[in-house]
Protein backbone atom coordinates (compact mmCIF):
# COMPACT_ATOMS: atom_id res chain seq x y z
CA UNK A 1 0.00 0.00 0.00
CA UNK A 2 1.01 3.76 -0.48
CA UNK A 3 2.95 5.16 2.32
CA UNK A 4 0.29 8.07 3.29
CA UNK A 5 1.84 11.00 5.24
CA UNK A 6 -1.27 11.91 8.26
CA UNK A 7 -0.77 15.69 7.85
CA UNK A 8 -1.61 15.46 4.20
CA UNK A 9 -5.41 14.96 2.64
CA UNK A 10 -4.08 13.76 -0.77
CA UNK A 11 -1.11 12.11 -2.01
CA UNK A 12 -1.05 13.90 -5.28
CA UNK A 13 -2.94 17.00 -6.02
CA UNK A 14 -3.33 17.14 -10.20
CA UNK A 15 -4.04 20.95 -11.40
CA UNK A 16 -6.00 20.26 -14.70
CA UNK A 17 -8.71 18.13 -16.33
CA UNK A 18 -7.70 18.00 -19.89
CA UNK A 19 -5.45 15.06 -21.61
CA UNK A 20 -3.01 15.05 -19.31
CA UNK A 21 -4.32 15.83 -16.07
CA UNK A 22 -7.15 13.01 -16.22
CA UNK A 23 -4.79 10.42 -17.85
CA UNK A 24 -2.19 11.17 -15.01
CA UNK A 25 -4.75 11.05 -12.01
CA UNK A 26 -6.28 7.07 -13.42
CA UNK A 27 -3.18 5.94 -13.79
CA UNK A 28 -2.07 6.96 -10.39
CA UNK A 29 -5.86 6.12 -8.97
CA UNK A 30 -5.46 2.91 -10.13
CA UNK A 31 -2.24 2.62 -7.92
CA UNK A 32 -4.23 3.31 -4.74
CA UNK A 33 -3.00 6.74 -4.37
CA UNK A 34 -5.48 9.71 -3.13
CA UNK A 35 -5.58 12.25 -6.32
CA UNK A 36 -7.30 15.35 -6.34
CA UNK A 37 -7.94 17.17 -9.62
CA UNK A 38 -9.29 20.70 -9.96
CA UNK A 39 -10.18 22.37 -13.28
CA UNK A 40 -11.50 25.58 -13.15
CA UNK A 41 -13.44 25.12 -16.34
CA UNK A 42 -17.14 22.81 -16.26
CA UNK A 43 -17.03 19.89 -18.90
CA UNK A 44 -17.70 19.61 -21.46
CA UNK A 45 -15.97 22.03 -22.99
CA UNK A 46 -14.39 23.01 -26.42
CA UNK A 47 -10.57 22.61 -27.41
CA UNK A 48 -8.99 21.84 -30.32
CA UNK A 49 -5.33 19.78 -30.83
CA UNK A 50 -7.81 16.85 -32.28
CA UNK A 51 -5.25 14.86 -34.45
CA UNK A 52 -3.52 12.58 -32.20
CA UNK A 53 0.32 10.98 -33.26
CA UNK A 54 0.52 6.61 -32.79
CA UNK A 55 2.82 7.64 -29.99
CA UNK A 56 -0.08 8.28 -27.74
CA UNK A 57 -1.75 4.88 -29.04
CA UNK A 58 0.03 2.87 -26.23
CA UNK A 59 -0.86 5.41 -23.69
CA UNK A 60 -4.97 5.13 -24.34
CA UNK A 61 -4.23 1.14 -24.93
CA UNK A 62 -2.71 1.23 -20.55
CA UNK A 63 -6.26 3.69 -20.11
CA UNK A 64 -8.31 0.97 -21.64
CA UNK A 65 -9.38 3.74 -24.26
CA UNK A 66 -8.11 2.34 -27.12
CA UNK A 67 -10.91 1.72 -29.56
CA UNK A 68 -10.22 -0.97 -33.12
CA UNK A 69 -9.72 0.14 -35.84
CA UNK A 70 -12.28 0.19 -38.12
CA UNK A 71 -12.55 -1.41 -41.54
CA UNK A 72 -12.60 1.22 -44.52
CA UNK A 73 -11.40 4.20 -41.73
CA UNK A 74 -13.60 7.16 -40.47
CA UNK A 75 -15.71 7.14 -37.07
CA UNK A 76 -15.64 4.57 -34.92
CA UNK A 77 -18.09 6.23 -32.18
CA UNK A 78 -18.98 9.87 -31.50
CA UNK A 79 -14.89 10.41 -30.17
CA UNK A 80 -12.76 9.24 -32.59
CA UNK A 81 -12.12 8.91 -36.27
CA UNK A 82 -8.97 7.04 -37.85
CA UNK A 83 -6.19 8.92 -38.98
CA UNK A 84 -3.70 6.71 -41.34
CA UNK A 85 -0.96 9.85 -41.80
CA UNK A 86 -1.18 13.26 -43.30
CA UNK A 87 -0.90 15.29 -46.27
CA UNK A 88 1.17 18.41 -46.84
CA UNK A 89 -0.49 20.65 -49.98
CA UNK A 90 0.39 23.59 -51.85
CA UNK A 91 -2.61 24.24 -54.17
CA UNK A 92 -0.62 27.41 -55.57
CA UNK A 93 2.02 25.12 -57.10
CA UNK A 94 0.28 22.29 -57.31
CA UNK A 95 3.09 20.29 -55.03
CA UNK A 96 1.30 17.56 -52.48
CA UNK A 97 3.10 15.02 -50.32
CA UNK A 98 1.64 12.07 -48.69
CA UNK A 99 3.00 10.70 -45.51
CA UNK A 100 1.07 7.23 -44.35
CA UNK A 101 2.08 6.47 -40.49
CA UNK A 102 2.12 2.34 -42.02
CA UNK A 103 5.65 3.62 -43.75
CA UNK A 104 7.55 4.28 -40.44
CA UNK A 105 10.38 2.71 -39.05
CA UNK A 106 9.03 -0.75 -37.28
CA UNK A 107 7.43 -0.13 -33.79
CA UNK A 108 4.93 2.34 -33.52
CA UNK A 109 1.31 1.46 -34.11
CA UNK A 110 0.34 2.30 -37.98
CA UNK A 111 -2.73 4.42 -37.60
CA UNK A 112 -3.96 6.82 -34.68
CA UNK A 113 -6.88 9.21 -34.33
CA UNK A 114 -8.40 12.39 -34.94
CA UNK A 115 -10.95 13.05 -31.37
CA UNK A 116 -13.90 14.95 -30.55
CA UNK A 117 -11.72 16.89 -27.82
CA UNK A 118 -15.13 18.06 -25.83
CA UNK A 119 -15.92 14.02 -25.54
CA UNK A 120 -12.50 12.45 -25.60
CA UNK A 121 -11.21 14.85 -22.38
CA UNK A 122 -15.10 14.24 -20.96
CA UNK A 123 -13.91 10.43 -21.37
CA UNK A 124 -10.43 10.89 -19.96
CA UNK A 125 -12.04 12.89 -17.02
CA UNK A 126 -14.72 10.24 -16.39
CA UNK A 127 -11.92 7.23 -16.58
CA UNK A 128 -9.80 9.55 -13.98
CA UNK A 129 -13.07 9.30 -11.45
CA UNK A 130 -13.52 5.29 -12.44
CA UNK A 131 -10.43 4.89 -11.32
CA UNK A 132 -10.70 6.68 -7.75
CA UNK A 133 -9.45 10.62 -8.37
CA UNK A 134 -11.84 12.99 -6.96
CA UNK A 135 -12.33 15.49 -9.70
CA UNK A 136 -13.30 19.33 -8.80
CA UNK A 137 -14.69 21.53 -11.69
CA UNK A 138 -15.79 25.37 -11.75
CA UNK A 139 -14.57 28.81 -10.47
CA UNK A 140 -15.32 27.99 -6.74
CA UNK A 141 -14.56 24.38 -6.14
CA UNK A 142 -11.96 23.98 -9.27
CA UNK A 143 -10.12 27.28 -9.29
CA UNK A 144 -6.58 27.31 -8.04
CA UNK A 145 -5.81 30.60 -6.48
CA UNK A 146 -2.35 30.11 -4.86
CA UNK A 147 -0.16 27.41 -4.07
CA UNK A 148 2.45 26.73 -1.40
CA UNK A 149 5.36 24.28 -1.98
CA UNK A 150 7.16 23.75 0.86
CA UNK A 151 9.97 21.08 0.03
CA UNK A 152 10.14 19.26 3.24
CA UNK A 153 6.15 19.90 4.20
CA UNK A 154 4.22 19.50 1.09
CA UNK A 155 2.34 21.39 -1.02
CA UNK A 156 -0.84 23.58 0.06
CA UNK A 157 -3.11 24.81 -2.62
CA UNK A 158 -5.82 27.65 -2.15
CA UNK A 159 -9.21 27.22 -4.08
CA UNK A 160 -11.54 29.87 -4.86
CA UNK A 161 -13.67 29.53 -2.46
CA UNK A 162 -11.10 30.06 -0.52
CA UNK A 163 -10.66 26.70 1.10
CA UNK A 164 -7.19 24.74 1.24
CA UNK A 165 -6.08 21.20 0.40
CA UNK A 166 -2.63 19.58 1.38
CA UNK A 167 -1.05 17.21 -0.66
CA UNK A 168 2.23 15.32 -1.06
CA UNK A 169 3.12 16.30 -4.71
CA UNK A 170 1.75 18.82 -7.16
CA UNK A 171 1.35 17.55 -11.44
CA UNK A 172 0.65 20.57 -12.97
CA UNK A 173 -1.70 19.92 -15.97
CA UNK A 174 -3.19 23.22 -16.51
CA UNK A 175 -2.25 23.85 -20.18
CA UNK A 176 -1.82 26.96 -21.55
CA UNK A 177 -2.79 28.87 -18.51
CA UNK A 178 0.60 27.27 -17.17
CA UNK A 179 0.17 27.60 -13.17
CA UNK A 180 4.05 27.14 -12.78
CA UNK A 181 5.56 28.36 -15.32
CA UNK A 182 3.71 31.96 -14.34
CA UNK A 183 4.32 31.60 -10.88
CA UNK A 184 8.16 31.39 -11.25
CA UNK A 185 8.75 33.45 -14.27
CA UNK A 186 9.49 30.83 -16.54
CA UNK A 187 7.94 30.74 -20.03
CA UNK A 188 10.40 31.34 -22.69
CA UNK A 189 8.24 31.74 -26.17
CA UNK A 190 8.97 30.34 -29.26
CA UNK A 191 9.64 33.70 -31.30
CA UNK A 192 9.68 32.00 -34.80
CA UNK A 193 6.60 29.70 -34.96
CA UNK A 194 2.99 30.41 -35.85
CA UNK A 195 1.59 33.33 -33.74
CA UNK A 196 -1.90 33.12 -33.70
CA UNK A 197 -4.82 30.59 -35.59
CA UNK A 198 -8.30 30.90 -36.55
CA UNK A 199 -10.57 27.82 -36.98
CA UNK A 200 -13.70 26.85 -37.53
CA UNK A 201 -16.02 23.68 -37.62
CA UNK A 202 -18.38 22.75 -40.47
CA UNK A 203 -21.10 20.49 -39.65
CA UNK A 204 -23.33 18.13 -42.17
CA UNK A 205 -20.32 17.42 -44.57
CA UNK A 206 -21.32 15.53 -47.23
CA UNK A 207 -20.86 11.54 -48.12
CA UNK A 208 -19.22 12.73 -51.09
CA UNK A 209 -16.02 14.97 -48.63
CA UNK A 210 -15.80 12.50 -46.56
CA UNK A 211 -15.34 9.70 -49.71
CA UNK A 212 -12.99 12.15 -50.48
CA UNK A 213 -11.06 11.38 -47.45
CA UNK A 214 -11.63 8.10 -46.94
CA UNK A 215 -9.77 5.42 -46.10
CA UNK A 216 -6.93 6.87 -44.45
CA UNK A 217 -8.61 10.23 -43.57
CA UNK A 218 -5.25 12.24 -43.37
CA UNK A 219 -4.91 15.31 -41.92
CA UNK A 220 -4.45 17.86 -44.65
CA UNK A 221 -1.89 20.67 -43.93
CA UNK A 222 -2.70 23.25 -46.25
CA UNK A 223 0.55 25.40 -47.24
CA UNK A 224 0.10 29.13 -47.91
CA UNK A 225 1.54 32.44 -48.14
CA UNK A 226 3.14 32.93 -44.26
CA UNK A 227 1.43 30.12 -42.82
CA UNK A 228 -0.32 27.19 -43.06
CA UNK A 229 -3.92 25.25 -42.41
CA UNK A 230 -5.45 22.55 -41.68
CA UNK A 231 -8.57 19.93 -42.38
CA UNK A 232 -9.17 17.55 -39.92
CA UNK A 233 -11.97 15.11 -40.59
CA UNK A 234 -13.86 14.44 -36.74
CA UNK A 235 -17.18 11.98 -36.17
CA UNK A 236 -20.36 12.96 -36.81
CA UNK A 237 -19.77 14.31 -40.16
CA UNK A 238 -17.54 17.16 -39.12
CA UNK A 239 -14.73 18.67 -39.92
CA UNK A 240 -12.42 21.00 -38.18
CA UNK A 241 -10.67 24.10 -40.24
CA UNK A 242 -7.92 26.39 -39.50
CA UNK A 243 -5.55 28.87 -40.39
CA UNK A 244 -2.37 29.67 -38.78
CA UNK A 245 -0.42 32.95 -39.34
CA UNK A 246 3.37 34.41 -38.93
CA UNK A 247 2.40 37.65 -38.28
CA UNK A 248 0.43 39.27 -35.30
CA UNK A 249 -3.13 40.35 -36.15
CA UNK A 250 -4.88 37.54 -37.59
CA UNK A 251 -9.10 37.86 -37.00
CA UNK A 252 -11.00 35.34 -36.40
CA UNK A 253 -13.18 35.82 -39.48
CA UNK A 254 -9.67 34.88 -41.54
CA UNK A 255 -10.47 31.16 -41.40
CA UNK A 256 -13.63 32.23 -43.99
CA UNK A 257 -11.21 34.01 -46.19
CA UNK A 258 -8.96 30.78 -45.89
CA UNK A 259 -11.56 28.41 -46.76
CA UNK A 260 -13.28 30.73 -49.68
CA UNK A 261 -9.53 31.00 -51.15
CA UNK A 262 -8.90 27.10 -51.73
CA UNK A 263 -10.30 25.16 -53.88
CA UNK A 264 -9.90 22.05 -51.95
CA UNK A 265 -11.42 23.00 -48.80
CA UNK A 266 -14.55 25.08 -50.39
CA UNK A 267 -14.95 21.45 -52.02
CA UNK A 268 -14.74 19.69 -48.99
CA UNK A 269 -17.22 22.24 -46.77
CA UNK A 270 -19.64 23.10 -49.96
CA UNK A 271 -23.03 22.86 -48.34
CA UNK A 272 -21.83 21.89 -44.85
CA UNK A 273 -22.71 24.55 -41.82
CA UNK A 274 -19.72 26.67 -39.92
CA UNK A 275 -19.82 26.89 -36.33
CA UNK A 276 -18.77 30.51 -34.78
CA UNK A 277 -14.61 31.17 -35.66
CA UNK A 278 -12.53 31.37 -32.61
CA UNK A 279 -9.22 32.85 -32.20
CA UNK A 280 -6.27 31.51 -30.06
CA UNK A 281 -2.94 32.84 -30.28
CA UNK A 282 0.85 33.11 -28.55
CA UNK A 283 0.60 29.72 -28.31
CA UNK A 284 4.40 28.54 -28.79
CA UNK A 285 6.38 28.83 -25.35
CA UNK A 286 8.97 25.90 -23.05
CA UNK A 287 8.69 26.16 -19.92
CA UNK A 288 12.30 26.33 -18.49
CA UNK A 289 11.84 24.64 -14.89
CA UNK A 290 9.06 22.27 -15.90
CA UNK A 291 10.22 20.28 -12.56
CA UNK A 292 11.24 20.51 -8.67
CA UNK A 293 10.78 19.37 -5.30
CA UNK A 294 7.01 18.42 -5.01
CA UNK A 295 6.38 19.15 -8.34
CA UNK A 296 6.52 18.83 -12.25
CA UNK A 297 4.96 19.89 -15.21
CA UNK A 298 3.09 17.82 -17.83
CA UNK A 299 1.59 18.66 -21.09
CA UNK A 300 1.05 22.35 -22.20
CA UNK A 301 1.94 23.62 -19.13
CA UNK A 302 5.73 21.89 -19.47
CA UNK A 303 5.95 23.02 -23.11
CA UNK A 304 4.02 23.86 -26.15
CA UNK A 305 4.80 23.41 -29.99
CA UNK A 306 3.20 24.73 -32.89
CA UNK A 307 0.33 22.53 -33.60
CA UNK A 308 1.37 22.50 -37.58
CA UNK A 309 2.40 18.34 -36.52
CA UNK A 310 0.33 17.55 -33.82
CA UNK A 311 2.23 17.14 -31.73
CA UNK A 312 0.65 18.49 -28.14
CA UNK A 313 -1.86 16.30 -27.03
CA UNK A 314 0.15 12.92 -27.82
CA UNK A 315 3.28 14.65 -25.84
CA UNK A 316 1.04 15.68 -22.79
CA UNK A 317 -0.02 12.04 -22.45
CA UNK A 318 2.79 10.40 -23.09
CA UNK A 319 4.28 12.57 -20.70
CA UNK A 320 1.89 12.37 -17.85
CA UNK A 321 2.23 8.46 -18.63
CA UNK A 322 6.19 8.50 -17.72
CA UNK A 323 5.53 11.26 -14.82
CA UNK A 324 3.06 8.49 -13.30
CA UNK A 325 5.90 5.38 -13.29
CA UNK A 326 8.00 7.80 -11.57
CA UNK A 327 6.05 9.73 -9.02
CA UNK A 328 3.76 6.38 -8.04
CA UNK A 329 7.62 4.46 -6.88
CA UNK A 330 8.50 7.56 -5.24
CA UNK A 331 5.02 7.53 -3.27
CA UNK A 332 5.46 4.41 -2.16
CA UNK A 333 9.20 4.70 -0.68
CA UNK A 334 8.59 8.16 0.48
CA UNK A 335 10.98 9.55 -1.69
CA UNK A 336 8.61 11.99 -3.56
CA UNK A 337 10.12 15.35 -1.84
CA UNK A 338 13.72 14.67 -3.60
CA UNK A 339 14.54 18.00 -5.61
CA UNK A 340 15.71 16.04 -8.70
CA UNK A 341 13.43 13.42 -8.94
CA UNK A 342 12.04 13.96 -12.42
CA UNK A 343 15.29 14.91 -13.61
CA UNK A 344 14.99 11.60 -16.03
CA UNK A 345 11.59 12.43 -17.15
CA UNK A 346 12.62 16.05 -17.82
CA UNK A 347 15.30 15.25 -19.94
CA UNK A 348 13.78 12.32 -21.42
CA UNK A 349 10.58 14.69 -22.75
CA UNK A 350 13.42 17.63 -23.81
CA UNK A 351 14.63 15.06 -26.60
CA UNK A 352 11.16 15.13 -27.56
CA UNK A 353 10.85 18.65 -27.49
CA UNK A 354 13.85 20.00 -29.09
CA UNK A 355 12.62 16.90 -31.98
CA UNK A 356 9.32 19.05 -32.68
CA UNK A 357 10.91 22.48 -32.27
CA UNK A 358 13.67 21.99 -34.47
CA UNK A 359 11.38 20.09 -37.38
CA UNK A 360 8.65 22.99 -36.48
CA UNK A 361 11.71 25.51 -36.77
CA UNK A 362 12.82 23.95 -40.62
CA UNK A 363 9.31 24.15 -41.31
CA UNK A 364 8.84 28.38 -40.62
CA UNK A 365 12.30 29.29 -41.31
CA UNK A 366 14.42 27.46 -43.68
CA UNK A 367 13.34 25.48 -47.59
CA UNK A 368 12.44 22.30 -45.82
CA UNK A 369 8.60 21.64 -47.29
CA UNK A 370 10.74 22.25 -50.47
CA UNK A 371 13.64 20.25 -50.22
CA UNK A 372 12.13 17.28 -47.90
CA UNK A 373 8.06 17.23 -47.90
CA UNK A 374 7.85 17.75 -51.48
CA UNK A 375 11.00 16.06 -52.91
CA UNK A 376 10.62 13.00 -50.07
CA UNK A 377 11.95 9.80 -51.95
CA UNK A 378 9.13 7.26 -52.14
CA UNK A 379 10.74 4.42 -50.14
CA UNK A 380 14.50 4.71 -47.99
CA UNK A 381 15.51 5.14 -44.70
CA UNK A 382 15.16 8.73 -44.62
CA UNK A 383 11.59 8.37 -45.59
CA UNK A 384 11.11 6.04 -42.34
CA UNK A 385 12.99 8.11 -40.32
CA UNK A 386 11.08 11.17 -41.04
CA UNK A 387 7.84 9.42 -40.86
CA UNK A 388 8.54 8.31 -37.54
CA UNK A 389 9.25 11.46 -36.08
CA UNK A 390 5.61 12.62 -37.46
CA UNK A 391 4.43 9.49 -35.34
CA UNK A 392 6.11 10.81 -32.50
CA UNK A 393 8.42 7.97 -32.30
CA UNK A 394 11.05 10.38 -31.33
CA UNK A 395 12.91 8.44 -28.49
CA UNK A 396 14.56 5.79 -30.44
CA UNK A 397 18.46 5.91 -30.72
CA UNK A 398 18.19 4.48 -34.36
CA UNK A 399 16.32 7.54 -36.37
CA UNK A 400 18.52 9.63 -37.85
CA UNK A 401 16.41 12.02 -39.23
CA UNK A 402 15.83 12.97 -35.62
CA UNK A 403 19.48 12.88 -34.14
CA UNK A 404 20.26 15.25 -37.49
CA UNK A 405 17.22 17.47 -36.22
CA UNK A 406 18.73 18.15 -32.24
CA UNK A 407 22.56 17.66 -33.52
CA UNK A 408 22.60 20.54 -35.78
CA UNK A 409 20.41 22.81 -33.91
CA UNK A 410 18.66 21.72 -30.68
CA UNK A 411 16.57 25.09 -30.09
CA UNK A 412 15.11 27.12 -32.91
CA UNK A 413 17.67 30.25 -33.21
CA UNK A 414 17.13 33.79 -31.45
CA UNK A 415 15.94 36.93 -32.79
CA UNK A 416 19.57 38.20 -33.85
CA UNK A 417 19.93 34.72 -35.58
CA UNK A 418 16.80 34.37 -37.40
CA UNK A 419 18.01 37.50 -39.11
CA UNK A 420 20.94 36.16 -40.39
CA UNK A 421 19.90 32.84 -41.23
CA UNK A 422 20.90 31.55 -44.51
CA UNK A 423 17.93 28.87 -45.12
CA UNK A 424 19.67 26.03 -45.11
CA UNK A 425 18.04 22.94 -44.49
Amino acid sequence: MPAHAAAERWDVIVVGAGPAGSACAALLAARGFRVLVLDRDEFPRFRIGESLLPASNVVLEALGLEPPAPEGGGAVDETFFFKGGGDFIREASGHAASFSFADALPGPPRGTWHVDRSRFDRALRDLARERGAEVRHGERDGKVCEVDIDPEAGVTVTLGSGARERGRYLVDASGQGRLMARRLGSVQPYEHFGKAAAFTHYAGVSDAAFAELLPQSHIRIMIIEDGWGWVIPLPGARLSVGVVSRGRGIRKEDVFDYVASSALVSRLTAGAEASAPRLVSNFSYRNASPHGARYCCIGDSACFIDPVFSSGVSLALVGAREVCEQLGDALEHGREGEPDLMQAHGEKMQRAYDVFAALVNRFYNTRFIDQVLFRAPDAGTLRRSVISVFTGDVFRPDNTFAAMLVSSRTQPPSHDQQAHSDHRL
